[in-house]
């Protein structure tokens, strides 16, 4: 007989209850090989005895051995693993193995995305990120309570129609009309789990295979993978200080037959550009006139510092042609997963079926709280703070760079956004100059946007950093451009 006592070890102080911890392991045991099929295991006194339990615990192990169908329990004779248990061992896995699992089986690849990065920078710049340390999060835990007991009250807690929760839709309406010069009703509005499940909605249900899309020449490198991914073509545009330059998609148009645009209004990603107020009528027109869609990624609209933002595209949309996307991600932090896709009310419908099976719904306690918060003015007011805070951060950021290192980094002072577009001097590559950065644990984002390494350019993201923080990244990138 095995030597149980030994085989089996019991943590009398974990969480796990006793008898899970002996099902476990006596199931290991069977995958192993070392109990074969038929093999017979002691009464449940004696397995009480070897392990020092009560009777009860093991009876009941060898209850949920046989529910499980790993044994067969007879009458008079005894416990038996199950005759149908393959004979074979599970491979021992160590933490040194230089074993790697490989699926032996053809699975389809995804060649034009690339996965995610986690974000945690404390010295350098990211892509534009908003400061969680400002986050209204007591704000949000009490809303986020009362919502949970309300709709648990309310019997609330089941699955919805998908199209989001109907009051953040209803306060969010309100707030787009109020802020954006809208004229939009819940009908017209989606909530997502983010702009990017805004924007991977609104493309699969506007490109096929083939279809031709414009992008500006440097742009946002998750639209182009998602353009890609559904089989679109790319046709890039130039991107001027007023934005996608309209005179070029015009040209565009009259010579072939284009699906949609994507266009960041506010800002332009990665130039932070604010596409100018006669392109986006003239924009507007030339939808109408040749019949593409207008896919209008606003994500940080709230951002503007030196006048008031322009209003979005979709604002000026009477005939359905814009596809309107926003987030919390920017105004609370990236963690909270809460977006929305505004369009015509018959496309919502629409775009709601395909949302139910990617996501069914989204977290509508979260949605019910942010709401709260949209109601009360707690986002209004975290609004403006944040806004003066990364003002402030703006101007200390442009004072730094242009006094340590502005004889290599070109760069406009940006009217809104998060983030710095510089221009970097050529004696000074990126790739090497990045690589230097990550000797001294300095981050300098990786440029996620079309023809990076030609312009030699990247975004500095000032907004999650504090003065002390801007001022040693800076340092620490005027020191490496010395030793450059």
């Amino acid at each position: 007989m095995l030597p149980f006592q030994n085989l089996i070890q019991i943590q009398r102080k974990a969480d796990l209850p006793i008898y899970i911890q002996i099902v476990n392991q006596l199931i290991q045991l069977i995958q192993k090989g070392q109990l074969r099929a038929g093999t017979k295991l002691p009464g449940s006194r004696k397995l009480a005895s070897l392990l020092e339990v009560n009777r009860n615990t093991t009876v009941r192990v060898y209850e949920e051995l046989e529910a499980g169908g790993w044994i067969d329990l007879i009458p008079h004779k005894g416990a038996f693993v199950v005759d149908s248990i393959p004979d074979y061992r599970m491979q021992e896995w160590k933490e040194d193995s230089d074993l790697k699992m490989t699926a032996p089986f053809e699975f389809y690849d995804f060649p034009n995305l690339t996965p995610p990065r986690k974000s945690r920078i404390t010295i350098g710049f990211d892509d534009g990120l908003p400061d969680v340390r400002l986050a209204p999060v007591d704000d949000l835990a009490k809303a986020y309570r009362k919502a949970l007991l309300r709709l648990a009250d309310d019997q609330n807690l089941r699955y919805s129609d998908g199209l989001g929760n109907i009051r953040l839709r209803n306060a969010l309406a309100e707030m787009l009309n109020a802020t954006r010069g809208m004229n939009v009703q819940k009908e017209h509005i989606l909530i997502t789990r983010g702009t990017i499940m805004a924007i991977y909605l609104a493309m699969a249900t506007t490109i096929r295979p083939r279809d031709k899309v414009i992008v500006g020449a440097q742009n946002y490198s998750t639209a182009n993978m998602l353009i890609r991914h559904f089989g679109g073509e790319l046709c890039t545009v130039p991107v001027d200080e007023k934005g996608i330059v309209v005179d070029a998609v015009e040209l565009m148009v009259k010579k072939q037959n284009i699906r949609a645009i994507y266009v960041t209004s506010h800002h332009h990603h990665p130039t932070t550009v604010t596409l100018s107020p006669d392109r986006r009528l003239r924009l507007i027109q030339l939808a109408y006139q040749y019949g593409f869609a207008i896919l209008e990624d606003d994500y940080d609209f709230d951002y503007h510092y030196d006048n008031t933002p322009v209003l979005p595209l979709a604002s000026h949309d009477t005939e359905g042609m814009v596809l309107y996307f926003g987030s919390f991600t920017k105004t609370i932090a990236p963690a909270f997963r809460v977006g929305y896709l505004v369009a015509s009310a018959n496309l919502i419908q629409r775009l709601s079926k395909l949302r139910k099976i990617l996501d069914r719904q989204g977290d509508l306690v979260l949605e019910e709280a942010i709401a709260d918060l949209i109601e009360d003015g707690t986002i209004r007011r975290h609004l403006r703070k944040s806004w003066r805070i990364y003002k402030k951060r703006r101007d200390i950021c442009s004072a730094y760079l242009k006094s340590e290192v502005g004889n290599v980094f070109d760069f406009q002072v940006p009217k809104g956004g998060l983030a710095i577009w510089a221009k970097v001097d050529l004696a000074f590559p990126l790739d090497k100059l990045r690589e230097k950065a990550q000797r001294v644990d300095l981050h300098l984002f990786d440029p996620s946007f079309e023809s990076a390494q030609s312009l030699n350019a990247c975004r500095l993201g000032f907004a999650s950093l504090n003065e002390q923080e801007l001022s040693k990244s800076i340092d620490v990138l005027g020191r490496l451009i010395q030793e450059f």
